[in-house]
């Protein structure tokens, strides 16, 4: 009779076990995560770009003397996904894909006749990620909102012009053609947008358009390293990058 009694509560523990764990994996899945929103779209990235002359550790080149980066604007492709827990509070995080850029040295005077010189080409991919403050509640058609967070920037598919390495040989600082090398930063970031709800007719996925302006800082330390009689030897910069951006988008959420 003991043993049995024993085995009768020990049945008793484990159904009542059994119902609270089903009961809290009920409530679990009951509760309400908010929304979720992915996005694609298109980027306009225009740098606020400064570069210092290309140098020596200790000595300048004369010929790099008082030289500027020059680079234009790019166009690429940006991804994006956003987790909204409540109606003003969002966490996104984003991807601004290997938007490419040629640099041209400007004020340079190792060429007769010409101001300018070749240095290479680069591409920079940014991933960012932003706490966002919604002004308006999830009824209006439009809701605009600022974020801030930070950016990890790669600067990558890096590489020298004919032109430069050219220019090193020809004056006797290289031997054999150079590399140009970037690297990557960590940084600030600042974004403000509109999201346009596009649910008419109460779609599952509901069509929402999206319009961003954003602005973050990164700068890096590019060098030039180039063979020489001697070994090797290398010409250090700093640039920075900081640019504004026009991101256009669309996408849905559930």
């Amino acid at each position: 009779m003991k043993i049995q009694g024993i085995i009768f509560r020990l049945f008793i523990l484990l159904l009542a076990t059994s119902t609270i764990s089903v009961k809290a994996q009920e409530d679990w899945r009951n509760i309400d995560w908010g929304e979720f929103i992915v996005r694609f779209g298109l980027s306009y990235v225009a740098p606020n770009d400064a570069g210092t002359s290309l140098k020596y550790r200790v000595l300048q080149q004369w010929d790099l003397y008082n030289s500027t980066w020059e680079i234009d604007t790019a166009q690429t492709w940006q991804i994006s996904g956003v987790w909204r827990p409540s109606d003003r509070l969002g966490f996104e995080l984003m991807h601004i894909n290997s938007a490419a850029y040629d640099v041209t040295l400007d004020n340079f005077t190792g060429n007769p006749g010409s101001s300018q010189i070749q240095l290479g080409d680069f591409k920079v991919s940014t991933t960012l990620a932003f706490a966002n403050w919604y002004f308006l509640d999830p009824s209006y058609f439009f809701r605009p909102y600022l974020g801030a967070g930070i950016n990890y920037t790669d600067y990558h598919t890096v590489s020298i012009s004919r032109q430069f390495d050219e220019y090193l040989m020809d004056s006797g600082m290289s031997v054999a053609p150079g590399a140009l090398n970037m690297g990557h930063s960590w940084d600030w970031a600042l974004q403000g947008g509109i999201d346009f709800n596009l649910d008419f007719r109460q779609f599952r996925y509901p069509l929402l358009i999206n319009l961003a302006a954003l602005y973050y800082l990164s700068d890096t330390d590019p060098t030039v390293n180039f063979p020489t009689e001697l070994g090797s030897d290398r010409l250090y910069a700093h640039f920075d990058y900081n640019p504004w951006i026009i991101n256009v988008g669309i996408g849905t959420k559930f």
